[in-house]
């Protein structure tokens, strides 16, 4: 299975643009507050994103997080 993944500026995208990009075959999304030095939607907005075209997150491990020093 290949990761098609939607990254750097899709917080300026549309909900319709999103779900376009994951009916075209986008499967993977980084989440969180921060994306390297750029800004991200957050976990809660993906989260309702995901709500609302009925998609479901891969369910697997957590990623080990680091705690900024």
């Amino acid at each position: 299975m290949s990761m098609v993944r939607l990254s750097a500026g899709r917080e300026s995208m549309a909900a319709a643009t999103q779900a376009l990009c994951f009916l075209a075959g986008a499967n993977s999304i980084f989440t969180g507050d921060k994306l390297l030095t750029a800004g991200n939607a957050g976990e809660d907005a993906d989260a309702a994103l995901f709500a609302r075209l009925g998609l479901k997150p891969m369910e697997g491990a957590e990623p080990l997080r680091v705690a900024a020093e």
